[in-house]
């Protein structure tokens, strides 16, 4: 099956994304909070099957040093075909720095290394409801 990947933000549904992201499952999210992160990213990728969006990733950049790949995300009955492995590419072929970091939601942390990501020792982060992300393994 041929997929189209695309940086076309004016293509996006926000309302549909968010539906995705929902779906994967990695969480509620605001479609036009949606939107914002979207377009102020440095790089991004929409995948469509046909006209229908099924996934989805961006990444925010200083352009120089470091890069963060965030929301990265794949329908469940599309998952297993490669499309999060060529989000990933897509996003890390528009960056040219040192360092690209990215969170891995609980139990994916095995997909992420097998593309070539290192567990870091000393990320650190200030957060909205940290006794929730305790509970869902996303902290210490």
């Amino acid at each position: 099956m041929e997929f189209e990947f695309s940086r076309d933000i004016n293509r996006v549904d926000w309302v549909e994304l968010a539906r995705v992201i929902e779906l994967a499952p990695l969480g509620v999210r605001d479609p036009s909070k949606l939107a914002k992160a979207f377009s102020n990213s440095a790089s991004r990728c929409f995948v469509y099957d046909a006209e229908k969006l099924i996934g989805a990733g961006r990444a925010i950049s200083d352009g120089v040093w470091r890069s963060a790949i965030f929301d990265v995300v794949v329908l469940p009955d599309y998952q297993g075909q490669g499309i999060g492995t060529k989000i990933i590419k897509f996003l890390l072929g528009n960056e040219d720095v040192d360092v690209v970091m990215l969170y891995a939601a609980t139990g994916k942390e095995g997909f992420y290394k097998k593309l070539g990501f290192l567990k870091m020792k000393t990320a650190m982060a200030i957060m909205n409801d940290p006794e929730r992300r305790r509970e869902s393994g996303f902290v210490e």
